[in-house]
């Protein structure tokens, strides 16, 4: 695992979650491309820090993830950082919960392992309260994961719902 100092913000935002799948349906670790393989590895994480905690461990749900892609691909596109209402989830996804864990994170050109990638971003996560609460909501069930590349930086979104 390569080491790196690189700039990291971190923003949190609201909680509302429930239900949750662990990765995408048939995801091949041979075949996922490096950004697909670090949104299952940040859903692994989570539920890392979940079961220590004696929580739920989240799932990927279709929908939430829907939601988490396209905030990342925004994000990514127009070079700005912030979060979106969660009722936009809630409404979309038909759930009564929903939260959102954002990140930008910069990348260097050694490179840095996708699973090293994930833990680093779900410890900067469990680091931010707003983020560590949304992270082991009770609520929190399913889980969706959109990881999109703008510049030098990676461009993380996590939403949960019921």
């Amino acid at each position: 695992m390569h080491k790196r100092l690189l700039l990291v913000l971190v923003m949190a935002l609201s909680t509302l979650a429930t239900t949750a799948t662990v990765v995408p349906p048939a995801a091949n670790a041979a075949t996922l491309s490096y950004v697909n393989r670090v949104e299952v590895a940040i859903t692994k994480y989570t539920n890392v820090e979940r079961k220590a905690r004696s929580r739920v461990a989240v799932r990927w749900h279709s929908c939430v993830d829907r939601y988490a892609e396209g905030w990342s691909g925004h994000l990514a596109s127009t070079g700005r950082f912030y979060h979106r209402s969660w009722r936009s989830i809630t409404s979309g996804c038909h759930r009564s919960y929903a939260s959102e864990n954002i990140a930008k994170y910069r990348f260097g050109s050694s490179g840095m392992s996708a699973d090293a990638l994930a833990k680093t971003i779900v410890r900067m996560w469990m680091n931010s309260s707003g983020h560590r609460a949304n992270l082991l909501a009770s609520k929190a069930r399913l889980t969706g994961v959109g990881v999109r590349k703008s510049g030098s930086y990676y461009v993380i979104v996590q939403n949960f719902t019921t």
